[in-house]
């Protein structure tokens, strides 16, 4: 492990670790290329609106289980971190995958050209990141970039969310690129691979087909999200193109770890009760707000267990943002959701303009005072849920409440 540093910085005492460079980030670049030229495996690259993160560790535990895997940590996925995740790269695995973000225009292009990926994946295109992209239709431009010839002639497997209009320019973009192998993947019926719904076979397990090739596939999962079932299947087509044995594929589908922030499911103690939390608090989009919503909806419980839905704002919808969050209240009130806690400014705002009535939806300031009424309100068994953006009031909430872990 070493310091990489620039040179301006004065240092007192020589120490090996502290590598003085000109500039941090072009030594970096010189490292990360590298190691990139040297790398003999197959690499794998992910991006899109959001799952990237879930959909890369889904892709590291599974492929562990029949071979060697490195994959970038955390969420790095802007240059710093495609940097730092290319120079400590194992040149030994057999495969690595990379996270791709971005948030503003040119950046998927710069990233794809430093990474240079076999195998690309783009998971979706929604209402992300509207400050700055204005429209879906500029998103999907901005991803396109990763099998872009032009920064990337290795690509040799596509695969494309096929679940909504902006995803069509994703694939009229791909085939003007010669790529050898394009696999769209959605609810579409005219997916190359298609997602049927899931159906519940008992308490916390289900199934749901995968259609391709003409064939059908079952496939057992632990969750009816739509999304994530979606990529469930990416990685069922990773192990198909690279040839890989199906069976560790299902036999670890329901062991897959969830993740803080996306799913993860935590037994903690409020008061000496036991609650089981769902965080999902790392990030929020439209769509995925709505996903939220409705398993929450379906989620089921005894007789003696009740649900807590805690929904914070979701962040860098531009203009749309109010419009938006409205969407998500008049969604609430048609489920007729119980127990609905909301905060941010946001939802104030959207609240104060629909004039919602109704006792089963409240708002709460702060992640304080939503801790406060829990406190009072919880019983044990029962279940809470938190959905919202990154760096707000309610991912600090469960932050907070992740740190009263039942031992």
């Amino acid at each position: 492990k070493f310091i990489i540093t620039g040179k301006n910085i004065s240092l007192s005492n020589q120490n090996n670790k502290i590598l003085l460079v000109d500039n941090s980030i072009t030594f970096l670049e010189k490292i990360a290329d590298l190691k990139r030229t040297n790398y003999k495996g197959k690499i794998i690259s992910v991006t899109g609106s959001a799952g990237k993160t879930t959909v890369k560790e889904n892709i590291k535990f599974l492929f562990s289980k029949v071979t060697t895997v490195y994959a970038s940590i955390k969420s790095y996925n802007n240059i710093l971190g495609v940097l730092v995740s290319l120079v400590n790269l194992d040149l030994k695995s057999r495969f690595a995958i990379f996270e791709i973000g971005t948030n503003n225009y040119n950046e998927i292009g710069k990233l794809t050209s430093i990474i240079k990926p076999h195998q690309a994946i783009i998971t979706n295109i929604l209402p992300t990141h509207l400050e700055n992209f204005k429209n879906l239709k500029n998103i999907a431009k901005e991803k396109s970039d990763i099998f872009n010839k032009k920064y990337n002639q290795k690509i040799e497997l596509l695969i494309l969310p096929n679940n909504n209009d902006n995803e069509k320019i994703l694939l009229s973009k791909a085939k003007k690129n010669n790529i050898s192998k394009i696999i769209t993947i959605g609810i579409k019926k005219n997916s190359n691979c298609l997602i049927e719904d899931a159906s519940r076979i008992s308490k916390n397990k289900y199934i749901f087909d995968l259609k391709y090739n003409r064939k059908n596939y079952t496939i057992h999962t632990s969750t009816n999200l739509q999304f994530r079932n979606h990529n469930l299947a990416i990685c069922f087509l990773l192990f198909i193109h690279n040839k890989l044995n199906l069976k560790y594929y299902y036999h670890s589908l329901t062991k897959i770890p969830k993740i803080t922030g996306r799913g993860l499911e935590q037994y903690i103690s409020i008061g000496n009760k036991k609650i089981l939390l769902i965080d999902e608090s790392y990030n929020a989009s439209p769509e995925t707000m709505k996903n939220c919503i409705h398993y929450f909806k379906n989620l089921h419980t005894s007789k003696k267990q009740t649900k807590f839905l805690i929904l914070g704002d979701m962040n860098e919808l531009g203009k749309t943002a109010n419009k938006y969050h409205e969407d998500i209240l008049k969604i609430l009130l048609r489920y007729k959701i119980n127990n609905v806690i909301l905060c941010g400014d946001l939802f104030k705002s959207s609240l104060n303009k629909i004039k919602i009535k109704n006792k089963n939806i409240k708002y709460i300031a702060n992640e304080i005072k939503i801790m406060k009424y829990l406190s009072l309100r919880v019983h044990k068994k029962d279940i809470v849920l938190i959905k919202g953006s990154n760096s707000t009031k309610v991912n600090k909430l469960a932050n907070l409440l992740l740190k009263k872990k039942r031992s």
